[in-house]
């Protein structure tokens, strides 16, 4: 317990944190679930000491200790790594408290993460029924963008912006994320622009998600979470096959698994 005189009450604090492939993120939320401190770092090989900093970092910039926070929740690939959690939950089920607490009247989400994505079917009270993940390789997630802009020799960063400005993306048809990076490497040397380049590959990741979603008899409404999310050409190409808008989260998508794993904290 700790006093806030910005709160004018006594409030308890609870935590989240999703330690993933290669970023671990964190979130502090008071007695009303609201967030009151996020933080992310990359794992760089070590998740035990990304984990720790990570919360650390979260807990100097809502001025709290360690000792204010009530219960910390893991979430993620290396969850099992972090030594000061009190509990861990599944992944499918904190996105899906997450961002359904986010947004109500959620039915779909698609998780886009490092190595992997994922279609979560939600009911009418939130309850997860079904679920898709991409199985056999890592085709279409964060960590093959990151491979393709290597191979392009390009900030991640400027993928979005300049996809954008293609007029005449270029397809890129191989599922294995290693092929596919052999065919973006192709596509290179024979001085094709690497714009229509990149336009084909968030094309081909939309193309990914879309069936990825029909096998979970997507309905509305939908959602993007995890950090490819940020992704918004992504996005556009992906609203285009559906046909249909897809709602924007109040907080970055790549906290909801974190968020959702606070709140769980919350009910411990």
């Amino acid at each position: 317990m700790i006093y806030l005189k910005k709160k004018a009450s006594y409030l308890t604090f609870n935590a989240g944190l999703d330690i993933g492939s290669c970023y671990c993120k964190c979130v502090v939320i008071n007695e009303n679930k609201e967030i009151i401190a996020t933080s992310i770092s990359p794992l760089g090989g070590n998740p035990r000491n990304a984990s720790k900093l990570t919360f650390e970092n979260a807990l100097k910039s809502a001025n709290l200790k360690s000792k204010n926070i009530k219960n910390i929740v893991c979430v993620g690939r290396n969850r099992k790594k972090v030594s000061f959690k009190s509990h861990e939950e599944s992944e499918i089920k904190c996105i899906a408290k997450g961002a359904r607490e986010l947004i109500p009247s959620l039915r779909t989400i698609v998780d886009l993460g490092a190595l992997t994505n994922k279609a979560i079917k939600l009911n009418s009270n939130g309850k997860v029924v079904d679920y898709v993940i991409n199985d056999k390789c890592a085709s279409g997630s964060g960590m093959f963008l990151e491979l393709v802009a290597k191979a392009l020799e390009m900030d991640i960063s400027d993928i979005d912006k300049k996809a954008k400005m293609s007029e005449n993306p270029l397809p890129i048809t191989n599922q294995c994320s290693i092929f596919a990076e052999s065919e973006v490497i192709y596509l290179v040397n024979e001085s094709k622009n690497e714009i229509d380049i990149i336009a084909g590959v968030t094309n081909s990741i939309a193309n990914r998600i879309y069936s990825l979603l029909k096998r979970v008899n997507m309905e509305k409404d939908i959602i993007l979470t995890g950090g490819v999310a940020n992704t918004n050409y992504i996005k556009l190409k992906l609203e285009e096959r559906l046909n249909m808008e897809i709602k924007e989260p109040t907080i970055s998508p790549i906290y909801i698994a974190a968020f959702g794993a606070s709140l769980y904290a919350s009910e411990i």
